[in-house]
C-alpha cells in the first residue's frame, strides 16, 4: 500500500518547502551517485566522529541522503503525501523547523544508541516519521488516498 495524498483536505497554498525538500534530495541523490563511496563517507553520519566532536555539519547533510532507489523514492512519496497538510497547517518556516529538528532527533537517537558505530547513516526516515507523527496528530480522522497492489499465487 503507497499513499498518495490526503483524500480528505487539500491544502490552501502550494507546499513550496515540501517541494523544496523533494527537490533537495533529488539533488543530493544525483551527487551521491556521481561521487559514490567517498562522498557517502564524507557527508553521512558516522556515529563515533560526532561523538568525537567532528563532522557535525553531517548531522544535516545526511537528511537529504538516501541508501539507493528505493529509499528516496519510498521516502519522497511518503513526503509528497504527508507533508504538504502539515506544511499548510504549520506555516512554511514552522514546517521547515519542523522537518530539520525531526531529522536531528533521529540523527541523535542513533548516536545516543550506537555511539561506537562506524557505519555511515543517512536518509530522511527520521524527519519524515516526524511529517508523518505530526499528520496523525494533527488529522488523526482524514482518509489517504492509496494506491494498493494486490499479489496472486497459484502456489
Amino acid at each position: 500500500m503507497i499513499p498518495l495524498a490526503d483524500a480528505s483536505r487539500r491544502p490552501k497554498r502550494f507546499p513550496v518547502v515540501t517541494a523544496a525538500i523533494i527537490l533537495l534530495n533529488a539533488i543530493v541523490f544525483l551527487f551521491e551517485l556521481l561521487g559514490g563511496e567517498p562522498f557517502v563517507k564524507q557527508w553521512s553520519v558516522i556515529p563515533a566522529d560526532i561523538v568525537s566532536g567532528q563532522h557535525w555539519v553531517t548531522i544535516i547533510s545526511a537528511m537529504f541522503m538516501h541508501g539507493g532507489w528505493m529509499h528516496i523514492i519510498g521516502n519522497m512519496v511518503f513526503l509528497k503525501a504527508f507533508g504538504p497538510e502539515i506544511e499548510d497547517a504549520m506555516g512554511r518556516l514552522r514546517f521547515l523547523a519542523f522537518y530539520l529538528l525531526s531529522g536531528v532527533a533521529a540523527s541523535l537517537a542513533q548516536i545516543v544508541a550506537m555511539p561506537n558505530s562506524t557505519v555511515p547513516n543517512l536518509g530522511a526516515s527520521g524527519a519524515i516519521a516526524g511529517v508523518m507523527g505530526a499528520f496523525l496528530i494533527t488529522y488523526p480522522r482524514d482518509r489517504i488516498r492509496t494506491l494498493l497492489f494486490l499479489a496472486y499465487s497459484s502456489a
